[in-house]
């Protein structure tokens, strides 16, 4: 199936990721991000991206909106989703790479966003695929979310920062590994390679799991480590970590 990745623009185009986001996350009304917003967003600068089928359904988007750190402006990226029908397409590398270009046609270097430590998918494609490295935890970031993924556990974040032109990330564009591995990590952590199915089968180990993870990251950020490598197969996830400079 082909697809199309461009700027949601009609409002019937951004109604339809309300409803996108219930489908892939199974989001409490009071958690769905509404029309109104992905509005303001095309208004002020922000993204509103959405990849489209042929016959012009919607099936996955990403979103951002400006930010700043003291003076330099960046872009945080709210969502990121696919819908379940179209995922392991590469949908969710597209979206995020024309979020890129469009950044870097706005004259901005860096995008940052949030995601959940434990799930190796996610983690692998932020690191890997896309070039970024976190070296901030959040633990309950969100406080309690409804989502399917998230249910039973609380909602720790890892940071992700994207900088869009750096040598890690051209690499990643290019489809080679932002991690030289020319070297041994100086630290590495192992995580459940499947969250989902710890969390249904065992949600005391998973939520240990996620205990202790917590508290390893977060020792390894105080020590000026970071997340700059990901290895991850069927049977076995973990994060590499070394010192990273801007």
């Amino acid at each position: 199936m082909k697809y199309t990745i461009r700027a949601c623009e009609t409002l019937e185009e951004l109604a339809a990721l309300v409803k996108v986001q219930r489908e892939i996350w199974g989001y409490a009304e009071s958690e769905v991000y509404p029309l109104r917003l992905f509005v303001t967003l095309r208004k002020i600068g922000g993204q509103v991206l959405g990849a489209f089928t042929a016959r012009g359904a919607l099936v996955g988007f990403v979103a951002s909106l400006p930010a700043w750190h003291g003076a330099d402006r960046y872009y945080h990226s709210l969502s990121l989703g696919v819908l379940r029908a179209h995922e392991n397409r590469g949908l969710g590398r597209a979206l995020k790479m024309a979020q890129r270009r469009e950044a870097l046609r706005a004259g901005i270097g860096l995008i940052e966003w949030t995601f959940d430590p434990l799930r190796a998918k996610n983690a692998f494609l932020n690191i890997v695929r896309l070039g970024a490295i976190a070296r901030c935890y959040q633990p309950d970031y969100y406080g309690e979310v409804e989502s399917r993924f998230q249910r039973g556990l609380p909602s720790d974040r890892l940071i992700a920062e994207w900088h869009l032109s750096s040598v890690r990330v051209k690499r990643a564009m290019a489809g080679k590994p932002p991690h030289s591995g020319k070297a041994q990590p100086v630290a590495t952590l192992e995580i459940p390679a499947d969250i989902d199915g710890l969390r249904q089968s065992n949600p005391g180990e998973a939520r240990r799991r996620q205990l202790a993870v917590r508290k390893q990251l977060q020792e390894f950020f105080a020590q000026k480590l970071a997340i700059t490598g990901f290895e991850y197969d069927v049977r076995s996830a973990r994060y590499l970590l070394d010192p990273y400079e801007d």
